[in-house]
């Protein structure tokens, strides 16, 4: 047959990749409603972790997490500061010519997320320009709403003879150019949510509950990315739930919200409360951070009963803060609120954001030990300037890297904030952070 859409997912190119419950859930999502309209859609998910056609198969962890397949490749030179080792991580490039080999199809969409994963996007563009010539691609996703102007420069100067179209509206408006232009080619199908059955297996699921941030965090794109905060049906959300773990026996679903707590008692615990009510035996995981301030006795002791075995606190930083998001009281006390509820410490964590501009390792360690003196354990998060944020303008005057002319220098792995990075200090702060959370869990 003829597929309407080719939907892929790319390679990422990169010093490290995991899959934290790691989705391309824009394009999944803009594939359920394809799919709703009655559009034959394939999906070629480039980094599936379980293809069975992979020479080895990746360490896979609890809870449906764990790591990508990948093979060696040459570091850019651009990058010769940074000593870590270069890779694709996803299927073979062999794997993926023997697929499309035996598709047919109208058009393709193709997606990429963080900004400086664009190149795994331009090395499948360069294989499609080269096989199918003549068959439209519309490139979407986070990177184009954030570096709309620089996949432009880029489309223009090497792709300007083939269809290549970036797609800058939102999903809705970019459905009525598609129902304008295609036909559907087949019947509409029961509902519109994530094509998360048409990967190879399904391990976990991930939900978005609602979409934005009443927040504006001096680091965060949530307020570019969805200018309103917006909150999902809690019945559809459910209803959403049900079907993959009836239908698929999925139990593991991961949270995308950037503000899952927020307005918790008219929309969260309505959802948790109907998990209850139907005994549905699920564990929920929230990848995204928490907001600390919305978790009162109440909401630790749902939380724990629904099903949540994955809890993230931002901290962020325990002095010199940016944001208002949590004080550490806040903290300590919604600590208080999740242990008392239950959860083990193996359970809760909390991110401490570094690699900042000027950057204090000492202020990161002070952090890592308070932790560990109450007993939570760190998550480093390393930090990515994102276009269009108070922080990206900062780092600009920081970096050691031209951050506005390419998005690979956003990469958290070279610390692009930080002018002469002490490599030695960066390793031994992630040391202590490792040997602090083995000591919580192994007291």
């Amino acid at each position: 047959m003829v597929y309407d859409f080719l939907l892929i997912n790319p390679w990422i190119y990169d010093f490290a990749a995991y899959d934290f419950w790691l989705k391309p859930y824009g394009l999944l999502l803009l594939g359920g409603k394809l799919r709703k309209l009655g559009y034959s859609i394939y999906y070629i998910d480039l980094l599936d972790p379980l293809h069975p056609k992979l020479p080895v198969k990746p360490r896979r962890k609890e809870f449906g997490t764990g790591h990508f397949y990948k093979e060696p490749t040459p570091k850019p030179i651009y990058f010769k500061d940074v000593p870590r080792r270069f890779f694709r991580y996803g299927i073979p490039v062999s794997i993926f010519k023997k697929i499309l080999s035996t598709l047919k199809f109208k058009a393709v969409l193709l997606t990429c997320t963080m900004t400086y994963w664009y190149p795994g996007l331009i090395s499948v563009l360069e294989i499609l320009t080269s096989k199918y010539p003549e068959i439209p691609v519309y490139i979407g996703g986070i990177y184009v709403k954030l570096c709309y102007e620089h996949l432009k420069s880029h489309i223009e100067k090497y792709y300007s003879d083939f269809p290549v179209y970036i797609v800058k509206e939102n999903a809705d408006e970019f459905l009525k150019f598609i129902i304008k232009k295609y036909e559907p080619s087949t019947k509409p199908y029961i509902n519109e949510y994530p094509i998360f059955d048409m990967q190879s297996f399904i391990p976990y699921v991930v939900i978005m509950t609602s979409y934005g941030c009443p927040f504006n965090c001096p680091y965060c794109a949530s307020k570019t990315l969805y200018p309103k905060f917006k909150s999902r049906e809690p019945e559809d959300v459910f209803k959403e739930i049900v079907l993959w773990h009836k239908n698929y026996g999925v139990i593991d679903f991961a949270f995308y919200d950037d503000a899952l707590l927020f307005n918790f008692e008219s929309h969260l615990a309505i959802i948790l409360e109907k998990v209850l009510s139907h005994n549905l035996n699920l564990r929920f995981h929230t990848p995204n951070a928490v907001h600390a301030r919305f978790i009162t006795k109440d909401v630790a002791q749902l939380l724990k009963r629904s099903g949540f075995k994955t809890i993230r606190i931002g901290l962020e930083r325990v002095e010199n803060r940016f944001d208002n998001k949590v004080s550490i009281d806040e903290f300590l006390q919604a600590v208080s609120y999740l242990k008392f509820a239950g959860f083990k410490e193996r359970e809760l964590g909390a991110y401490l954001l570094y690699g900042i501009p000027e950057e204090d390792f000492k202020e990161v360690e002070k952090g890592l030990i308070f932790l560990e003196k109450h007993r939570v354990a760190p998550y480093l998060a390393e930090f990515s300037p994102i276009p269009g944020t108070p922080f990206f303008e900062l780092t600009k005057n920081h970096s050691r890297y031209p951050i506005e002319e390419d998005p690979v220098f956003h990469n958290n792995t070279i610390f692009p904030a930080l002018k002469n990075p002490d490599w030695e200090e960066i390793k031994r702060i992630k040391i202590l952070s490792r040997e602090i959370r083995r000591r919580i869990f192994n007291p």
